[in-house]
């Protein structure tokens, strides 16, 4: 996905000389854009709003040929992380407590594409709940990944967390 955007803005960039980015300048980056984000199935409101803040960023701007890769790579990350920003923030504890009162589990599932550390952050989590008093299991749902129990298995008896899964 991101060599696929990366490649997008790297091609627009070098195509700018010294000169003020124009709107039909800008609408050559965020065409490339739009459809690096689309075949990345990004949403199309997610889309919207980076193309409506780089339009506002860029469209105006006096950047020097050797940096507008530069100034639009550091655009387009300020457009991503305010999406952050504007995400807003849950309180873990007091939704596990909200379940707790209820008499449910409350239930975490970690999704990624491999090797983004889904089960590193799962033990350090699950840590971090053991250390609150919580009583922690975790389930092993990875059947595809070879070692993926295992590791699963190697963190929860470091942790001395119960642990659902398959016998291998």
């Amino acid at each position: 996905m991101f060599d696929k955007l990366r490649n997008a803005f790297s091609n627009a960039a070098k195509s700018f000389g010294e000169k003020e980015l124009n709107e039909k300048d800008v609408e050559n980056i965020l065409f490339d854009l739009e459809i690096a984000l689309l075949e990345s199935d990004v949403a199309t409101e997610v889309i919207d709003s980076i193309k409506s803040d780089l339009k506002e960023k860029l469209i105006g701007s006096k950047v020097e040929k050797n940096q507008i890769e530069k100034f639009v790579k550091d655009s387009l990350i300020s457009s991503i992380s305010s999406l952050f920003d504007d995400a807003g923030q849950i309180d873990l504890f007091e939704k596990i407590n909200e379940k707790k009162k209820l008499g449910q589990p409350f239930l975490i599932l970690f999704v990624g594409i491999n090797g983004t550390g889904k089960t590193t952050s799962l033990a350090k989590l699950a840590y971090l709940l053991q250390q609150a008093k919580y009583s922690v299991v975790v389930a092993a749902a990875d059947t595809f990944r070879a070692g993926a129990i295992e590791q699963l298995r190697e963190h929860t008896n470091r942790l001395n967390l119960k642990t659902c899964c398959s016998k291998l």
